[in-house]
Order: structure tokens, then C-alpha cells, then sequence
């Protein structure tokens, strides 16, 4: 087996810590690889204390969920959904911290790559996206500079893989796929663990994606309360 340094890049957790050893596992992760989470480490799945102490011991960009607990802490607990108050009886004012510390994205240059936890938008440099970009884009129109869920997008609203051209292979998560995307400018790696998908990796330098089931639905079926994009021969069909 190879001994060569990996860059792997793992999809969204929600919790998800069994899934995430077993997928570890199964790449035979060592200590010499580069292992990146792409966000959204909690709510909805487990063991999402777990999730945050394995993110610690590794690489983590911010995710939504975790900006959106950066956004509530200071609400009331009548003012929280029961899942979110979940979460946050798990936080520290240490896991705060680690949340604020979050990049938004991480540049690889060595694979012409750059990491997000959402999207990007065309002939903008990742530098200038806002937050609401990099943590929630779908669907757009350029030159429009917001993002629609598909169930709320206009009809000539596409997602933003249909638009981006590079220079960069933006790898992101965020977007439940039944399958993994892999495209000439885009791979997407939220399949869905906590819908009771697979969890998925994609694997650098050879652009390998290797997933795991998960051992259950945590939060309702594949793609419950959630928008649910079809990949075939790794082209969005939202084109």
C-alpha cells in the first residue's frame, strides 16, 4: 500500500461519529494524511460531541449549522428549536471559540482545489463571496449575487455547479446528493449520513471518492425536510 501523504476531504457529519471512524477506517487513515471536514458537524445526528472533539484532532471549515449556533447562543431557549437546544447543551465556550476559528473555506493548491462547505458563485475569487455564499449556495442566476433553495428558486434559477467554470475544483458539501458528484469544476460530498445515506470522501491526489453507509436514518428518511438532488453520471440534473 502507498505510503504517500493523502488530502481527504469528508462531507457533512451532523453527528454522524460512528459513520465517521468507519469511514476513516475504511481509507486506512493514518497520521501523515490530511483529513478536512467540510462542515456541519452537529445537530440532527447522535453523537455530535464526538463529532466536534474528532473535527479538533483534525482540519474543519465552518459549516451553517455551526455559524447559525454562533448566531443563537444568546437566544432564549423558548426562541430555539428542540433540535438546536440539543446542540447547544453540548457546546462549551471552548467549542465557541473553535466555531469562531472556523475558516470559511481552504485553498489546496497543490490540486488546483479549493474547499467550501456550500458553493461559490462564477468569475468571483472565493476571497470576495459572503458568508451566505460559501455556507448556502444553491440556486442562482448570475450576475445575481444571492442563492435560492431549489424549492423556492424561480424557474431560470440553476444550481451554481451549472455555472462554475473555475479556475479552482471547488469540493463541497451542504447539499444532500444521492450520490456523489464528480464533475470537471465541481465535486459534492454530502451524501446524506444522517438521512440514513452514506457518508462520502473524496480522496486527493487521486480525486478518489470512497463512502460508507450509514448504520441508520437519524433524522427522518434519505432526504426528509431537506432538497434532494439527483446525480447522474456525476452531472448535476439540476442543468
Amino acid at each position: 500500500m502507498s505510503t504517500t501523504p493523502r488530502t481527504i476531504v469528508i462531507g457533512d457529519l451532523h453527528g454522524c461519529y460512528d459513520e465517521a471512524l468507519d469511514l476513516l477506517d475504511k481509507l486506512a487513515a493514518t497520521s501523515s494524511d490530511r483529513v478536512i471536514f467540510a462542515g456541519d458537524l452537529v445537530d440532527r445526528g447522535p453523537k455530535r460531541r464526538e463529532c466536534i472533539d474528532l473535527a479538533r484532532k483534525h482540519e474543519c471549515i465552518l459549516g451553517n449549522h455551526e455559524e447559525k449556533h454562533l448566531r443563537i447562543r444568546n437566544r432564549p431557549e423558548s426562541a430555539v428549536i428542540p433540535d438546536h437546544l440539543e446542540t447547544r447543551r453540548i457546546l462549551t465556550a471552548s467549542d465557541y471559540d473553535y466555531f469562531e476559528s472556523m475558516p470559511k473555506f481552504l485553498r489546496l493548491p497543490e490540486f488546483n482545489a479549493v474547499v467550501v462547505h456550500a458553493g461559490v458563485l462564477p468569475g468571483r475569487p472565493v476571497e470576495s463571496l459572503s458568508p451566505s455564499i460559501l455556507l448556502h449556495a444553491q440556486c442562482i442566476k448570475p450576475p445575481e449575487t444571492k442563492t435560492c433553495w431549489p424549492s423556492k428558486a424561480p424557474p431560470d434559477w440553476t444550481f451554481w455547479t451549472n455555472h462554475w467554470k473555475g479556475p479552482e475544483r471547488v469540493i463541497f458539501g451542504h447539499t444532500v446528493l444521492d450520490s456523489p458528484l464528480l464533475a470537471e469544476w465541481a465535486v459534492g460530498i454530502d451524501t446524506g449520513a444522517v438521512h440514513g445515506g452514506t457518508l462520502t470522501a473524496v480522496v486527493l491526489p487521486d480525486w478518489k471518492l470512497v463512502s460508507v453507509p450509514a448504520r441508520k436514518s437519524y433524522w427522518g428518511p434519505k432526504g426528509s425536510g431537506i432538497a434532494l438532488y439527483p446525480v447522474m453520471n456525476g452531472v448535476n440534473c439540476y442543468s
